[in-house]
């Protein structure tokens, strides 16, 4: 019996030391297909959620993508004229689209992998909440809305169908106006500055 328990013990321990096996790689080429792409984060005093898609990676670790944004400040935006005196506060908000071209290192050990692109933001501004609440239709005016950030990123694949993205970076976005008033001149800027972003990928 003593004979037993010892063997027992001694097969007990060896499990725990023993590597484990290896499992089968995510894919057959992690990260080159496809995806889709959702994220949430911030974009100088703006918040926004995202989603679209990237495309395939026909160059070699080069990739392009397409994007939907909101963008949206949660607080009252206040804008003092420090000539005038004239003060104003509002609720900004920009939708438009995402395009971003960049590059992507090789997948390490088919888990991680670093990446950097440089994104451009083409849209429209609008106050719908002030709207909603006051009646005040769309205080900035009709617009046409631009941004230009650099990004740099990490992507761990959490599965064989799914990753998730960590970004940084900065850049700035302004607008352009037929008549500038107190409130375009608010908005111009806001969502300048850095932005940090997580979100997640979707493999077919």
């Amino acid at each position: 019996m003593k004979n037993l328990s010892a063997a027992c013990l001694l097969l007990i321990v060896s499990a725990a030391f023993l590597p484990a096996e290896t499992s089968a790689p995510l894919t057959v080429n992690p990260g080159a297909g496809a995806n889709i792409e959702i994220t949430t984060g911030l974009m100088g005093s703006l918040s926004f959620a995202q989603a679209g898609f990237n495309l395939p990676q026909f160059i070699k670790n080069f990739s392009i993508g397409a994007k939907f944004r909101a963008l949206s400040s949660l607080t009252w935006a206040t804008f003092i004229n420090m000539e005038t005196g004239e003060s104003v506060s509002f609720h900004p908000v920009t939708v438009g689209g995402v395009l971003t071209l960049g590059g992507t290192s090789p997948v390490i050990r088919e888990l991680f992998r670093p990446y950097g692109y440089f994104e451009t933001l083409l849209g429209y501004s609008f106050t719908p909440w002030d709207d909603l609440i006051y009646g005040t239709g769309n205080l900035i005016g009709p617009n046409f809305t631009f941004g230009v950030f650099g990004v740099f990123g990490l992507e761990f694949f959490t599965g064989r169908h799914m990753s998730v993205i960590v970004e940084s970076g900065g850049g700035f976005k302004s607008l352009k106006v037929p008549e500038e008033n107190a409130y375009a001149v608010a908005s111009s800027w806001l969502g300048s500055g850095v932005t940090f972003r997580m979100g997640m990928r979707i493999y077919p």
